[in-house]
């Protein structure tokens, strides 16, 4: 992430002339069309070039394969570095049939482990089984320009399959899009569920959502589109090193290790406790500030704590006042939002003075911070009136870092909880 803002990735279209004569022929173009939709929708756009593609993967959190003329088999890198490492992927015309020839093969190379990868291929090119040209695509290849007359006469129908990431996404079953291809994706592995057809039975849309992998792809062109669904769903959803439910029924992720930072909290009694997941500092030294430019000088109570620590403070609690108490107030470790160095317990400083919890001088801060802090990508994980829900008692100075400003503010604004939230966003999914 930059910023705390999550990089994505988007993958080139080549155009190589081969002409060792005149070596400045050769481009690796980018549609701004797609930079400006990541960018709007809160991402950091970035492009990543062909040779040594490998040494950026680590800086993106999500993709972006958009439509070109050819797919390039080196570019399935980013498949495999998104599989690996739950990264989002949206591919787009061209990158739904580099998608779906990606996982074509995959199943074909486990049906055929005799066959090297490059016979896989020519296998898949001689059967047609690799990608089709239409032989009647006056509904689907169009030519358009910026004027939207152009674009409204390419348009067609698709229908959307029910209880996939599509409709999900698009709150809908049918939708009219702009389509400009002659290709197509002939057919989907068992691995795919094709999510869209179009009313010739073309495949519109497929998406792999398996193991907290989620890659998805369209045939037709969003980026044509004045609204920015899927591509508000792609910066959303690779948010996904902060974007996890953790509560009494779900632990840490095994997969989640929290790259700690040291911070310094002006809270006397914090010590190591006031140290932050990496991906927080930002965020949260912003909304310290505007905190206290409005007269209320806050900082960490507890922030991380190792799962060690975190034992020591819930068998503490329990010895000093019971089961009972201890359940609805402290987390068991292995359970707790602040091992995973994404959660803060804000305190106050009065003069000289440090005030925390239920302290009644905390009133007017703790309003105004649940005003703001989703500004900042933070909600309020335990509000009142939500304890069945949530298993926890109303902590007013417990906030939760998510990222997504976007999805902070949804879930402030319509008072949810994050289990709400995942109930809500994940269902029939």
């Amino acid at each position: 992430m930059i910023k705390n803002k999550p990089v994505i990735g988007i993958l080139p279209t080549y155009n190589l002339v081969n002409d060792a004569n005149d070596p400045y022929q050769d481009r690796a173009s980018f549609v701004r069309m797609y930079e400006e939709k990541i960018y709007e929708c809160g991402g950091i756009p970035i492009g990543l070039l062909h040779q040594n593609m490998y040494d950026y993967l680590p800086l993106c959190d999500g993709y972006l394969w958009p439509g070109g003329s050819k797919v390039w088999p080196d570019f399935f890198l980013v498949l495999e570095d998104a599989l690996k490492y739950k990264k989002p992927v949206l591919g787009v015309c061209l990158g739904l049939q580099a998608i779906g020839t990606f996982f074509n093969l995959k199943e074909t190379k486990e049906k055929h482990p005799e066959k090297s990868l490059e016979e896989v291929k020519q296998f898949l090119k001689d059967t047609d089984h690799y990608l089709k040209q239409l032989e009647d695509a006056s509904l689907h290849n169009h030519y358009v320009t910026k004027d939207v007359e152009t674009q409204e006469a390419a348009r067609h129908l698709i229908q959307l399959k029910k209880d996939t990431l599509l409709y999900k996404i698009m709150g809908q079953e049918k939708v009219n899009v702009v389509s400009l291809h002659s290709f197509i994706l002939p057919y989907a592995s068992h691995d795919v569920t094709v999510s869209a057809t179009s009313e010739d039975g073309v495949i519109e849309a497929i998406e792999y959502i398996k193991d907290g992998a989620q890659i998805l792809g369209v045939q037709y062109h969003p980026e044509l589109e004045s609204s920015s669904e899927l591509f508000s769903w792609l910066v959303d959803a690779s948010y996904q090193k902060t974007m996890f439910l953790v509560n009494k029924q779900n632990p840490i992720p095994d997969s989640y290790s929290p790259n700690i930072s040291l911070y310094q909290s002006e809270y006397p009694r914090c010590g190591e406790e006031s140290n932050l997941s990496e991906s927080v500092m930002y965020s949260w030294i912003q909304l310290r500030d505007f905190m206290r430019s409005r007269g209320f000088y806050i900082d960490v109570e507890s922030a991380y704590r190792s799962t060690e620590m975190q034992r020591q403070i819930y068998e503490d609690n329990k010895a000093k006042y019971g089961e009972e108490h201890a359940s609805i107030f402290v987390a068991c470790p292995g359970y707790s939002e602040h091992e995973t160095g994404l959660a803060i317990d804000v305190c106050m400083k009065i003069g000289e003075e440090w005030i925390n919890e239920f302290d009644e001088r905390l009133h007017a801060c703790y309003q105004l911070l649940h005003q703001v802090c989703a500004d900042y990508g933070f909600i309020l994980r335990y509000p009142k009136g939500k304890e069945e829900i949530t298993g926890y008692h109303y902590e007013p100075w417990h906030l939760r870092y998510l990222g997504s400003s976007r999805i902070a503010l949804d879930i402030m604004k319509r008072k949810l909880t994050l289990e709400e939230y995942y109930q809500e966003r994940f269902k029939n999914i």
